[in-house]
């Protein structure tokens, strides 16, 4: 239980810290709150913050570390967030555990106004769009929005990170990537002069569902110790992993089931929770993870949440990448098919999406679901068949939001596979003589 244990040795550790100091001791602090989480026991994405909230004085630091499960994040804020999260994030609570069509048209109208001034780091890029440089790179700015043209980044001033004062507009890490230089860290810290209140902060992937608050208090009051925090963290995602290790165990002791409104009969390539819920977690599992056919025989895959199933994979890429200029560059092979069909194109944006990876607005129960007009029916599953396949080349799903998926295998042997976006989700294949 790697995971879970480094969050209670560090709390224990620093619950000693905390006694002999406590959360008012001299000097600046700083506090961390975890982006995404690696789970020790399953293979899974946390569209989250862990702790969601954290309180510190001014001059303090908040240390955002990154724990890479393949899925591209930010941290957004400024007064542009600030104001949208103030219409939206009441309308979360209230209906974002709701499935989408028991949710009045008119609050997916007042989401949509509130969150149009800003843009998404990845508006079509499953359709090969590029990434958005005004907000895959870094951007801070006093006054204003980043600039129209998406592929007009900020300028390399614009770019030079400053204490944040509570006043900017735009204040944004752009893509957190996975190493390198910025690798799996943003550090916030805050301005000497920032006045006590909460401002909100936003991934800009995945939309206002992964969001989290701020709250400075004055220089003088006591604040959580760093032990009281990570226990916070770990509290939230035990309360998140909770429903996902419940709906797994189901998974391998099901041969077909329905969820997130589908049908689906195993293999299964992912996997979730419909228990409601306003934050977003996948299982990035495949389910059973070793399959077995005879040559002639082919494999179905039921795709639940965003996933691929590829063979003879390149070595790690990542979806998103930054070039040395400091552009960041999408993949296509990541998220389109290669070597066979892939998931035909349907009117509006692809199952389990809105105006962001993974997110609907501002219902719906995840990855999944949704995918049509607001309140409307999500479309159906489609199926697709990669013909037959002889262990040679590069074969690839592409991104399946749901449907089916199937290889007939034509030569023996034992064959792995991935899924291209979650690199801890692998699977292998047995193909024995006929």
């Amino acid at each position: 239980m790697r995971g879970r244990m480094a969050i209670v040795v560090a709390a224990g550790a620093l619950a000693a810290v905390g006694a002999a100091c406590g959360g008012d001791a001299g000097g600046a602090q700083s506090r961390e709150v975890l982006v995404d989480y690696v789970h020790d026991e399953f293979a899974a994405s946390y569209l989250a913050y862990f702790p969601r909230d954290v309180t510190l004085r001014p001059g303090d630091t908040v240390n955002f570390r990154q724990e890479w499960t393949g899925e591209p994040h930010s941290v957004t804020m400024g007064t542009m967030v600030d104001e949208m999260m103030g219409v939206i994030s009441p309308l979360i609570e209230k209906y974002g555990h709701l499935p989408d069509d028991e949710i009045p048209p008119e609050v997916f109208e007042e989401f949509m106004a509130a969150s149009a001034a800003l843009p998404y780091m990845l508006p079509d890029t499953l359709e090969g769009g590029p990434v958005n440089q005004n907000v895959g790179q870094p951007c801070y700015l006093d006054e204003g929005a980043p600039p129209e043209d998406p592929m007009e980044p900020c300028t390399d001033e614009q770019q030079e990170q400053p204490a944040f004062d509570g006043r900017q507009s735009y204040y944004n890490s752009g893509f957190i990537p996975y190493a390198g230089e910025r690798g799996n860290t943003f550090d916030v810290v805050l301005a000497n002069d920032i006045e006590p209140g909460t401002y909100a902060y936003y991934c800009n992937v995945h939309g206002p569902f992964q969001a989290g608050t701020i709250t400075v208090v004055g220089a003088d009051e006591e604040i959580p110790s760093e032990a009281d925090v990570a226990r916070q963290a770990l509290a939230e995602i035990e309360e998140v992993t909770a429903p996902l290790a419940a709906a797994l165990e189901e998974a391998r002791a099901s041969d077909a089931a329905t969820i997130f409104g589908q049908e689906v009969r195993k293999p299964y390539a992912g996997w979730g929770s419909d228990e409601p819920t306003t934050t977003h977690a996948v299982i990035d599992e495949f389910i059973p993870k070793e399959n077995t056919v005879t040559v002639g025989e082919s494999i179905t895959w039921s795709f639940v949440g965003g996933h691929t199933v590829s063979f003879n994979v390149p070595d790690y890429f990542t979806q998103l990448s930054i070039e040395d200029d400091g552009t960041v560059i999408f993949s296509p092979d990541a998220l389109q098919p290669r070597g066979g069909p892939g998931h035909p194109a349907a009117e509006g944006p692809p199952p389990g999406e809105g105006e962001a990876e993974g997110e609907g607005a501002p219902g719906g129960e995840g990855e999944g679901e949704g995918g049509g007009p607001p309140g409307g029916p999500p479309p159906e599953p489609v199926a697709v068949d990669a013909g037959t396949w002889d262990g040679r080349s590069f074969l690839s799903s592409g991104m399946f939001f749901d449907g089916t998926y199937s290889v007939t295998f034509t030569e023996p042997g034992r064959y792995s596979y991935a899924c291209l976006v979650h690199p801890a989700m692998v699977g292998s294949v047995v193909v024995e003589e006929a």
